[in-house]
């Protein structure tokens, strides 16, 4: 989840050729279905915020009534390891949860009855659908790890039920999944096998498993998660040209692992592909085709495609400074940007931001904390 990230590369303004060389046909309409009915099947879709101004329980058990004076249904909440430090600003990362959970140290639940206790405090009334991030492969604590490791593995289930027994307790939606390579590449083949020198298969098969231990220790706090990929199937998807192997991507076993989520997932709960090309879209029809690729083109890299269109839902992201441009979007272009994107996602949108920040607000005009309330209400 970078500014302008680099991931970004390897869309186009019109995505046109699938990985058998085919052409694409003309952006559709989403098809009507369950799928569509929106977070709770209920209709009513979600307003996310997810960026540099995420923050931390405690903040949230001191200011959240004045978090929902800003026109979201809810955001990411981080998590310290020792409250009496920092959680935002440089270096932070060794003291979030979140950026922590990948690592040797084993949690304990037990740790965190404070950090459970500032969400309990919450009387969430308008912020009803937040989340607790993970950062999947960042050098700082998922250095060396490989997919054979039984023991790290063994942690990191552990690590991931402990955050889902914490979202549980205080009645939280889900986990966020950021899968980007932050220094250190756990989802590349390439990579992987200078560790262990095994077939793109056999990594398939023990990625898949993983994914399968990791929904595990979440359904058994969670059953009826919400698990937010910022990046789904959609991001090996887009780096396949032709003649280019799956294997040979920067993100190759990423399905692998997504697909064991899918089939350890229980009927209640469901993945959001959250779609951070969108970053940059302001047309109706880049949304379109984002939707496609999300429920149509990505089914070609599942192994498991039944549970894919039964679990798999499509999100959206839009960055609010794209490319460190705080007038990327003028506020009306970020209102119909919105606009579009709630319309065409199966239910959630986020926004993603680094230099403005909404609790408090600061670095932001409020023409632009008026485009979302508008967007918002347009669902």
């Amino acid at each position: 989840m970078r500014g302008g990230s680099s991931l970004l590369q390897f869309t186009m303004p019109v995505l046109v050729l699938l990985m058998t060389g085919l052409w694409f046909a003309q952006p559709t309409e989403p098809q009507s279905s369950a799928l569509a009915a929106g977070p709770d099947e209920g209709g009513s879709k979600k307003l996310i915020y997810y960026g540099w101004g995420v923050r931390d329980t405690q903040y949230v058990r001191d200011h959240w009534q004045a978090m929902e004076e800003m026109p979201f249904d809810g955001t990411g909440i981080s998590i310290a390891i020792d409250r009496s430090k920092p959680t935002t600003g440089n270096g932070a990362t060794e003291n979030l949860v979140s950026w922590q959970v990948m690592g040797r140290r084993s949690f304990r639940v037990e740790e965190f009855r404070r950090a459970i206790s500032d969400l309990q405090t919450a009387k969430w009334r308008r912020f009803t659908d937040n989340f607790l991030p993970i950062a999947l492969s960042a050098s700082g604590s998922a250095a060396g790890l490989n997919w054979f490791d039984e023991e790290r593995w063994r942690i990191i289930a552990n690590n991931v039920g402990v955050l889902a027994r914490i979202a549980a307790e205080a009645r939280l939606k889900g986990l966020i999944l950021d899968p980007e390579h932050y220094n250190y590449a756990l989802f590349s083949y390439t990579s992987q096998r200078w560790q262990i020198d095994r077939s793109f298969d056999e990594y398939g098969e023990v990625a898949r498993r993983r994914g399968r231990e990791v929904m595990t220790a979440i359904a058994a706090h969670l059953p009826d998660a919400r698990i937010f990929a910022l990046f789904g199937h959609t991001l090996p998807l887009s780096q396949l040209r032709p003649g280019k192997r799956l294997e040979d991507t920067e993100y190759s076993l990423l399905c692998a692992f997504y697909d064991g989520l899918l089939e350890a997932m229980p009927a209640g709960a469901y993945l959001i592909d959250g779609y951070e090309f969108a970053y940059p879209f302001k047309e109706r029809h880049r949304f379109l085709e984002g939707y496609r690729r999300i429920r149509q083109d990505a089914l070609q890299v599942s192994a498991v495609p039944e549970e894919y269109r039964k679990k798999v839902r499509a999100g959206f992201g839009l960055m609010l400074d794209y490319g460190g441009r705080p007038d990327y979007f003028t506020p009306k272009a970020l209102q119909q940007a919105l606009a579009y994107a709630i319309e065409i996602s199966d239910g959630y949108v986020w926004l993603y931001s680094q230099g403005p920040q909404f609790f408090p607000p600061s670095q932001i005009d409020p023409s632009y904390i008026d485009a979302l309330a508008a967007a918002r209400r347009s669902n």
